[in-house]
């Protein structure tokens, strides 16, 4: 399941089309879901594998790929956070009886749209004569003139800076954190742009690659294209002048103004081309916005002010007002046109289809747009779960006639085949030998309206279902304060808005209800305790219309331990008894989102259900335990993936411990009293970071000496308690190192002892019992070749007897943490040089 679900977070569009239907942030993989789906619905005599195995070809097979699972129980399940709608999808597939609850009107929407049943053939109808219409009636705006043949052609994108004063000479200064325009492409000319103000012909293009410093052939000015003239939130004037920009516009009481500065268009012939804009082309953006204000009252734009929030804040830092300042006039137009357009057609689903699509649309037609010089292209607007403000956004053309990943056209095909997903719903699976990936349609499996029973735009934390009435309640919930859902969904909220209201009282609020929105917001006023509290109504909730003998299955995704605390509280004040916890792939491993170390790829699968286990133990006991099986998993989890992250197994280990915390609760005790919540997180943190720090990524094989010596190395001299704290997740002391000579030093300052100062006893310890003894650790073995190969002596006969795989990964981890090649090249001496 983690190989499939990676997979699928890296090209989501691609393996399950239904989820690119709308934006939506932080889904978990479809994949996930449909396989807890299986799970769950499956007899209790089913194993592992006859959900899903590899074959001896290198395929995969199992019920996984089985038309609703091979055939499930009749089950009705319940989602209490729909967000985009990946547990109702998947259980729709499984012929299960879908219900759910959201607040957010935007996943809402997005889930009620993506179970809904469309006629794929008038859809596209419609969907051509909209756009028909809007780009003949404004499809001039979006046209410039080829300087080389004089022939009209269709712009793809409007490049822009922002153009501030400069506070201390007041030169208008146009910001750019780089001049660069786009890379040498086979489909399109490599471009800078000449930082020189005083230039007739600023936009350079060539067919090359970009230069460390480039010249411009019209004025002579050399330039670096990699350093503009803003970074970090600040700017420097031609004069050498340093400001802040956000000062800048607090001083002007201004929102940020921009000029354009260079334009990409497309020939009739397929050339790409870069142009500095003209005077017909800025006579042209101010005809557009003339055009636009005389029509705007007649176009369903919005005019709701960016409240104060978390994430907005950064765009009232920016003195950003209303949503509707996010876009240029050009966009508003436009994005109005075809609101208005869909709106108008008469078959209200197909409609609503429409509408979906220009909505989405907008997450890559906007001011918060990044251009990507790389790849030529405008980014999304939430590369990262933010409102971040451009300084040089790009203005692409939605109504582009050749279609590409910003036009409309993209994002109807995205509605097209997510529907078209939905009557053909299939799995990609990649042959391991052949290492081909081939889409196995499941025959007869579909997602159809039917079976969604109840989808409420409403909060859980009170139900409308009877008690004991549902099966199942799958579910992911908001991580504490990792997204703030409804101040993002805003963007997208109060364009819908405008063409839905009338229709749908779940879009009649100004803007995306707030009050209830269970996530910890200090903007707003929401802390621990009201995370906790509302988080525990909805368990409580799914606890009552739960059935005696159902399940609650959830996702976490969070590496605080606060996080982990609230979850925790919430689940035993709800009456829930964790019964598993397992760790599986969640976003893709370079996403932007989780980056840095501080984030986790991993989610940890929680199952809990209504059984009360009565076991009495003490948190000495509980810490003990934990010592040896948290390190049994970690073994687990670096054999089934390499390179994990200290922040992804804290991940896993944290909800290992929910499992065993639970399991005793209430009934943890220390010196006679109760232990909370609080007290039993505390504890259980201190096991995993002893545990964490005592750990390298080292074979399993290699002995246990050698692993503690190897991490005391990494991390540097300890006095002897850390020291022996770290050792004791090993179950081993300082004198089983002070014997092997593997640390020496005073009470205070324990230190590793160098390979040099260990050589005499390595050798006694051979003298004693030969090369092969077993009394040798693997580090005596790797330390001696060491040895053997500073000081020009042969090696051949000890590499015959030792070298292996997991030696060479010993030596390897030596010689990266005393940065000492020779650890590293006596294991590449190939036994032929002697």
């Amino acid at each position: 399941m983690d190989e499939f679900a990676e997979r699928e977070s890296h090209s989501r569009h691609h393996y399950r089309p239904i989820y690119s239907l709308h934006k939506w942030w932080a889904r978990r993989p479809g994949t996930t879901f449909r396989t807890l789906g299986i799970a769950a619905l499956s007899e209790d005599s089913t194993e592992r594998d006859d959900i899903l195995r590899r074959t001896s070809a290198g395929g995969l097979e199992g019920k996984f790929f089985e038309k609703e699972g091979g055939g499930l129980e009749k089950a009705t399940i319940l989602d209490p956070f729909m967000g985009g709608g990946t547990t109702i999808v998947e259980s729709n597939r499984l012929n299960a009886t879908t219900r759910g609850y959201e607040l957010n009107p935007v996943a809402w929407w997005t889930t009620k749209k993506s179970v809904e049943n469309v006629d794929l053939e008038k859809l596209e109808s419609e969907f051509k004569a909209m756009v028909s219409d809007v780009r003949e009636d404004i499809r001039e705006y979006y046209l410039t003139t080829d300087p080389d043949t004089g022939d009209q052609e269709e712009i793809q994108y409007s490049l822009q800076s922002q153009r501030v004063p400069c506070l201390t000479c007041d030169e208008e200064v146009n910001l750019f954190k780089n001049y660069k325009l786009g890379h040498n492409k086979s489909t399109s000319t490599a471009g800078v742009y000449c930082p020189n103000l005083d230039c007739d012909s600023p936009v350079i293009t060539f067919d090359r690659d970009i230069k460390d410093i480039e010249t411009c052939p019209t004025c002579g000015t050399e330039f670096d294209p990699s350093d503009g003239n803003y970074g970090r939130g600040k700017y420097t004037c031609s004069k050498g002048h340093k400001h802040d920009v956000k000062e800048t516009l607090d001083r002007l009481d201004k929102r940020p103004e921009f000029d354009y500065y260079a334009i990409k268009y497309k020939t009739s012939s397929g050339e790409e081309k870069f142009k500095h804009p003209d005077k017909q082309d800025l006579k042209l953006v101010k005809k557009t916005e003339e055009k636009y204000h005389s029509v705007k009252h007649d176009l369903p734009i919005p005019h709701q002010k960016i409240p104060e929030g978390d994430k907005t804040q950064a765009l009232l830092n920016y003195n950003y007002e209303h949503f509707y300042e996010l876009f240029t006039p050009r966009h508003r137009l436009t994005h109005g046109k075809l609101m208005k357009r869909a709106k108008q057609v008469d078959n209200q689903n197909i409609s609503e289809f429409l509408i979906t699509a220009v909505s989405n649309m907008l997450t890559m037609n906007g001011l918060l747009t990044l251009w990507d010089a790389r790849r030529q292209y405008a980014d999304w607007v939430f590369k990262r779960h933010a409102f971040i403000p451009r300084v040089q956004p790009v203005e692409a053309n939605p109504l582009n006639e050749r279609g590409g990943r910003t036009s409309i056209q993209n994002f109807f095909d995205r509605v097209y085949k997510a529907k078209d997903y939905c009557e053909n719903p299939f799995e990609k699976s990649k042959n391991s030998n052949t290492g081909k990936t081939e889409n196995i349609y499941i025959q007869n499996e579909k997602i159809d309206e039917s079976r969604s029973e109840s989808l409420q735009c409403k909060t859980a934390e009170r139900m409308s279902e009877e008690d004991n009435s549902v099966d199942y309640v799958i579910t992911d919930p908001p991580y504490y304060d990792n997204v703030q859902y409804s101040e993002l969904s805003d963007y997208f909220y109060v364009w819908m808005r405008e063409v839905l209201k009338d229709e749908y009282e779940e879009f009649e609020s100004e803007l995306v209800p707030k009050a209830r929105e269970i996530v910890s917001n200090t903007n707003a006023g929401k802390d621990e305790k009201f995370f906790v509290d509302a988080l525990t109504n909805v368990f409580t909730e799914s606890y009552r219309v739960l059935k005696d003998d159902g399940e609650l299955i959830f996702t976490y995704h969070h590496n605080e331990n606060e996080a982990w605390s609230v979850i925790l509280e919430s689940l035993i004040k709800s009456g829930f008894t964790i019964a598993g916890a397992y760790p599986v792939q969640s976003e893709k491993s370079n996403s932007t989102h989780i980056s840095d170390l501080d984030n986790a790829e991993y989610d940890i699968l929680i199952f809990a259900n209504k059984e009360r286990a009565s076991e009495q133990t003490t948190l000495s006991q509980l810490r003990q335990d934990l010592f040896f099986k948290l390190q049994d998993m970690i073994a687990e989890e670096q054999e089934r993936h390499q390179n994990l992250s200290q922040a992804d197994l804290g991940v896993i280990l944290r909800g290992k411990c929910m499992y065993y915390y639970s399991k005793h609760y209430p009934n943890i005790y220390s010196d006679g009293e109760p232990v909370g919540i609080d007290e039993a997180l505390d504890t259980v943190d201190s096991v995993i970071e002893q545990i964490v720090e005592s750990t390298v990524n080292l074979p399993s094989s290699i002995d246990t000496l050698t692993q503690s010596y190897a991490a005391f190395l990494q991390r540097g001299w300890e006095d002897y308690d850390d020291l022996n704290k770290h050792l004791l997740a090993k179950n081993l002391n300082v004198s089983d190192l002070e014997d092997e000579k593997l640390v020496e030093g005073p009470r205070d300052k324990k230190e590793p002892v160098s390979a040099d100062a260990r050589i005499h006893y390595i050798e006694s310890k051979l003298n004693k019992n030969g090369k092969g003894a077993d009394t040798l650790l693997d580090i005596d073995k790797v330390q001696y070749l060491y040895h053997l190969y500073k000081s020009d002596q042969n090696t051949v006969e000890y590499l015959k007897e030792w070298k292996s795989d997991d030696l060479e990964e010993l030596a390897d981890f030596m010689a990266e943490v005393t940065n000492d090649d020779r650890y590293e090249s006596v294991m590449e001496m190939g036994l032929s040089q002697f």
